[in-house]
C-alpha cells in the first residue's frame, strides 16, 4: 500500500498562497467596481429625480363679463286689428225722493247761474213719487278707422326711426291728409357700368354726374323730413339693386350693356324699382338709353314694352311740390353752352302693369343739379346765374313718388313687416 505522503507536492503552500492572493485581488477589484457602480447609480438616480421634478401647480382666475339674461333683439310690435266698435252708452236718470220742492228749485237756479253762458242746465225732473227706479236710455256709438291708400304706420304705434338699422333701404310714413307730412329714411343709388361711363371719357362720371346726384341727396335732406343717404354706385346686375327704391342713370354717350346687366336691370324694373333715366335731346345717347330699358323689360317677359307720354297732370307732379309739367333744364331757350334741340314740354315713361317703373327725361337735369348755382370755370358765370331749386324740387318729387306709389319696393317691404 502506497503511503499518501508519497504524492504530496512540495510546492502546495506556494500555490495556495498564490490562489489566496488572486482571490483577494478579485475581491478588491469587485469591491471597487461595486463602489464605482453604486456611485454611478446614485448620481444617475439623483439626475433622474432632478429631471422629473415638476413645477407646482398654479391657478388662474378669469373674471368673465356677466351674461345677459335675455338677448336684445328687434321684434315686431303687435298690430291692432281694424274693426268697427259698437258700444252702448247708458245714461242713468236718477229721481229724487219727495223733499222740499222749493229748496230743490232754489239750488237748481244757483247751479244754473254758475254754468257757462249758452250752456243749458239739465232738464227739469218732475218729482211725483217718493221712490222711483232709475231709467236707462240706450244710445249707439259707432267708430271705425278710415282706410287710406298709403300705409300710416304711426297709427300702429311703430317708430319708423327704430327700423333705420341698415337692414332696409327705405321706409316712409305719410299722412293721407297732408302730402308734406312725410318722414322716414331712404338710401339712393346710381346705376354704374364701365360700358356706360368710362368707355369714351374716363373721369366724366366723377366730374359731371356724381356731383349732381350728391347735391340732389342734399336737397332731399334740406327740403323734406326724410333722412336720405347715398348707396353710391350700383352695377345693373348686382343684387343690391333689388333693394334700392330709386336709382338714377344719366347717358352722355352711346353705350351698350352686357346681357347680365340687362337681365339685372329688367329684374329691378319688374320687382318694384323706379328708374330715372336722364339724357339730352338730340344727342346720340337717347336711342341707346331707350333701347336698353325696353330690351331689359323684354328679357323679363314683358310683352311689347314701349315709352309713352307722361301727362302733366300725373300725380308725380303733385306728390310733394306742385308742377304744371317738367321744369326746364338744359333744354330751355337761350341756353348758350349747348345747342337748342327744341324743348319738350313733357316726359316719357314706361309702365309695368299699372305701376310707373321708369321715366325718361330728355332735359338733362344732371347738368342743372351739378353746375347751376355754382361758378363753373370757362362759362363766364352763366351757371352761377341759374337757380337750380325747381330742378331739385322736381327730383324730390320723383323720389317721393317712387317711395309711396302702389307696388313699389318700399310699399311691398312695409306691407311685409306691417
Amino acid at each position: 500500500m502506497l503511503s499518501p505522503t508519497r504524492f504530496q507536492c512540495p510546492s502546495a503552500p506556494l500555490a495556495l498562497k498564490a490562489l489566496l492572493q488572486r482571490t483577494r485581488r478579485k475581491l478588491w477589484i469587485g469591491l471597487a467596481l461595486a463602489v464605482v457602480a453604486h456611485g454611478a447609480l446614485t448620481q444617475l438616480r439623483g439626475w433622474t429625480r432632478h429631471q422629473k421634478t415638476t413645477k407646482p401647480l398654479t391657478t388662474h382666475f378669469v373674471k368673465r363679463e356677466p351674461r345677459l339674461s335675455k338677448p336684445l333683439e328687434l321684434k315686431k310690435l303687435p298690430r291692432p286689428r281694424q274693426r268697427q266698435v259698437r258700444r252702448t252708452m247708458v245714461s242713468v236718470q236718477a229721481r229724487l225722493r219727495r223733499a222740499d220742492t222749493a229748496s230743490f228749485e232754489q239750488a237748481a237756479r244757483v247751479v244754473a247761474s254758475l254754468a257757462r253762458p249758452g250752456v243749458r242746465f239739465a232738464r227739469v225732473v218732475p218729482i211725483e213719487a217718493s221712490s222711483v227706479e232709475p231709467t236707462a236710455l240706450a244710445q249707439a256709438v259707432e267708430g271705425a278707422k278710415e282706410v287710406a291708400q298709403r300705409i300710416d304706420m304711426s297709427l300702429e304705434l311703430l317708430d319708423i326711426e327704430a327700423l333705420n338699422t341698415g337692414e332696409y333701404h327705405a321706409m316712409v310714413v305719410q299722412d293721407p291728409e297732408d302730402k308734406r307730412s312725410i318722414k322716414g329714411f331712404c338710401r339712393l343709388g346710381i346705376v354704374y357700368s364701365a360700358n356706360l361711363y368710362e368707355q369714351y371719357n374716363p373721369g366724366h362720371f366723377e366730374s359731371h354726374i356724381l356731383p349732381g346726384f350728391l347735391r340732389l341727396v342734399q336737397a332731399m335732406n334740406r327740403l323734406t323730413d326724410i333722412d336720405t343717404d347715398v348707396l353710391g354706385r350700383i352695377a345693373p346686375d348686382h343684387a343690391e339693386l333689388l333693394r334700392t327704391p330709386w336709382v338714377y342713370i344719366c347717358a352722355y354717350y352711346a353705350f351698350e350693356l352686357s346681357p347680365s346687366e340687362l337681365d339685372g336691370l329688367g329684374k329691378y324694373l319688374t320687382a318694384g324699382g323706379f328708374l330715372f333715366a336722364d339724357a339730352m335731346q338730340g344727342t346720340p345717347c337717347v336711342r341707346p338709353l331707350v333701347g336698353t330699358i325696353l330690351q331689359a323689360l323684354e328679357m323679363q317677359g314683358i310683352p311689347g314694352p314701349r315709352f309713352e307720354r307722361l301727362p302733366n297732370s300725373h300725380p308725380m307732379y303733385h306728390c310733394y311740390f306742385d308742377f304744371t309739367g317738367p321744369p326746364a333744364a338744359s333744354d330751355r331757350p337761350g341756353w348758350t353752352s349747348m345747342p337748342d334741340p327744341g324743348a319738350l314740354p313733357y316726359l316719357e315713361c314706361v309702365h309695368v302693369g299699372d305701376r310707373l317703373s321708369a321715366i325718361l327725361s330728355k332735359k338733362w337735369y344732371c347738368l342743372a343739379w351739378t353746375f347751376w348755382g355754382l361758378d363753373r370755370p370757362g362759362t363766364g358765370g352763366v351757371d352761377l346765374k341759374e337757380d337750380p331749386e325747381r330742378c331739385f324740387q322736381f327730383g324730390v318729387n320723383t323720389i317721393i313718388f317712387a317711395l309711396t306709389q302702389e307696388g313699389s319696393i318700399t310699399h311691398r317691404l312695409m306691407e311685409s313687416i306691417h
